[in-house]
């Protein structure tokens, strides 16, 4: 049987279908309109309509085959595709995102992500991302990464178009601090395009998730980490109807790395698992803090409470990997079952003068860009007290 679904093609803000000969497919995929938008010259940008067009070509190949297989796992049914409404949702700094959104014979809707690359450095990473998310599907349950289903490439006009899908988090937005009168608050920007404030007590628990999610996906035994990732990226998603609980989702895995090279010395041995989990947890507490107001404005200096949820984070990952309560159980060596007391005691170990120069060293090996580092280096030292204090006392 063919796979000949109804497929439509949208943009967000705009109302109706967007199709051949309206402005919008007319429109560079950049969004910056050049006077000469042919394909003649290799530096010319894809229309919005020509990367339609591709993402379609990826969706029906093979008969449909990847959607099906996603269709299955999803839903757990092997219902027939009726029609695809194929939505082009922003333009990030490597991929070009699309919400799948499929109507089945057995179920009112299921969505899906199709990641697209038409440029490098996109189509360098969109394979490695590709390969990570699947490699680190079943290493945490439950999962804080979406699944994926198949990854390819099309040719358009003699350039090459990458690909692929994975699971869509539906009722997940990406959050920002934003500017409000008093103080910075966070704010959530929900499908309508609309922001929903919340206060720092509620937003806590946000940043106390992040955390664990990154402290779920460590490797306690090499240093490896999820690297890089940003707040201002919009890495993280947080579920709209559970923000007290701080239901966060990573989309994204764009690599995984030691903190620092000689972290990456393997040693099983006690001092060496707690020193790189020392430069992990210390890197972390950092970057923790800094975000661009509303993802894309000047930096900022999240507040202390940010930290104080950081540690929480971290602490109850491990305590909860230590216990059985993540992972699949399949980690070798697994981790030491007074994982979370022996860290705690071998931090207090180091004064607080040690620790602000590790973190000092640490910013010199992150190589932020100079306003991200005049902020961190401008705030270190309280940044450092607190993280002594607030151990000191566990």
């Amino acid at each position: 049987m063919s796979f000949r679904p109804d497929i439509s093609f949208y943009m967000p803000g705009h109302n109706g279908r967007v199709g051949p000969g309206t402005p919008l497919w007319e429109m560079p995929l950049s969004g910056k309109h050049t006077a000469d938008s042919s394909f003649q010259n290799p530096c010319d940008p894809f229309t919005v309509g020509e990367y339609f067009l591709a993402a379609q070509n990826f969706l029906i190949t093979d008969n449909g085959e990847m959607l099906c297989r996603a269709v299955r796992s999803l839903a757990e049914t092997d219902g027939r595709i009726q029609s695809l409404a194929i939505s082009l949702e922003k333009h990030g700094a490597f991929y070009h995102p699309l919400k799948i959104t499929i109507a089945t014979q057995n179920c009112s809707c299921l969505h899906l992500v199709l990641n697209g690359a038409v440029k490098e450095p996109g189509l360098g990473l969109i394979k490695t991302e590709y390969q990570l998310l699947s490699s680190m599907a079943l290493t945490v349950v439950p999962s804080f990464i979406p699944r994926v289903f198949g990854a390819g490439e099309v040719m358009l006009h003699g350039r090459k178009v990458a690909f692929f899908l994975g699971e869509w988090f539906a009722g997940f937005c990406e959050f920002h601090v934003t500017r409000t009168p008093g103080e910075n608050q966070v704010a959530v920007w929900q499908d309508d395009d609309t922001q929903m404030v919340i206060p720092w007590h509620h937003a806590v628990r946000i940043y106390e998730k992040t955390a664990y999610v990154l402290t779920a996906y460590y490797d306690i035994h090499t240093g490896h980490a999820i690297y890089p990732w940003h707040h201002a990226a919009g890495d993280f998603v947080v579920a709209t109807e559970t923000l007290q609980t701080g239901d966060v989702r990573l989309i994204t895995i764009r690599g995984t790395a030691p903190v620092v090279e000689r972290a990456s010395d393997t040693s099983a041995s006690g001092a060496h698992l707690l020193s790189r989990l020392l430069f992990y947890f210390l890197n972390l507490t950092l970057r923790m803090r800094v975000d661009r107001l509303d993802g894309t404005g000047p930096m900022v200096f999240l507040p202390q409470i940010v930290l104080d949820a950081t540690i929480k984070g971290v602490l109850t990952a491990l305590n909860h990997r230590a216990n059985g309560f993540l992972g699949a159980g399949t980690e070798e060596p697994p981790v030491p079952e007074d994982i979370c007391p022996v860290f705690v005691d071998f931090v207090k170990g180091f004064s607080q003068a040690q620790l602000k120069d590790i973190m000092e060293n640490l910013v010199d090996a992150w190589h932020p860009n100079p306003a991200e580092a005049a902020l961190v280096r401008e705030n270190i030292y309280s940044h450092c007290s607190r993280i002594y204090r607030v151990l000191k006392n566990a």
